[in-house]
């Protein structure tokens, strides 16, 4: 059987060079080099993002979904189990919160005489969430203000 010229085998293609990595073996690396001194803004911030929070990721109702859900932040990673409460910091909350699907609803719009297609965005979070207890008064305002983003 005669394959037509279109078509493309991925097995056979190249895929980029590969990367050689030896056990034992520190690569080398520069230092670096922070010019702007950290502020007590910029630590404030840090502390406010590892406050601790108590968070359930719900379940979303799909078949064969994943009983855990995993985030990361700076290489740490949480695991949530669905439909149990956790308490974890807040910077793995904000992950949760930035973790959005855009869907299209397709509109027909017939008002200038000809039809015309009308694409309406609708978001929704990957991971639905219900925040139990945040103990900052700051708390709500901010994830308000994260999940509007």
């Amino acid at each position: 059987m005669s394959r037509s010229k279109t078509e493309v085998d991925s097995t056979n293609e190249y895929l980029g060079a590969e990367n050689k990595m030896e056990f034992g073996v520190v690569q080398e690396f520069s230092p670096e080099i922070i010019l702007n001194p950290v502020t007590m803004k910029d630590a404030d911030l840090e502390a406010f993002m590892n406050e601790p929070v108590m968070v359930t990721v719900m379940s979303s109702g799909k078949d064969n979904e994943a009983p855990f859900v995993q985030v990361a932040v700076n290489g740490v990673t949480q695991m949530f189990r669905r439909d149990v409460p956790i308490v974890v910091k807040r910077k793995y909350v904000e992950r949760l919160a930035r973790a959005k699907e855009t869907g299209y609803d397709q509109d027909l719009d017939e008002r200038l005489g000809e039809a015309m297609n009308v694409l309406k965005q609708i978001k929704s979070l990957r991971y639905p969430f219900t925040v139990n207890r945040d103990d900052n008064p700051r708390g709500g305002a901010w994830l308000r203000a994260v999940l509007a983003s």
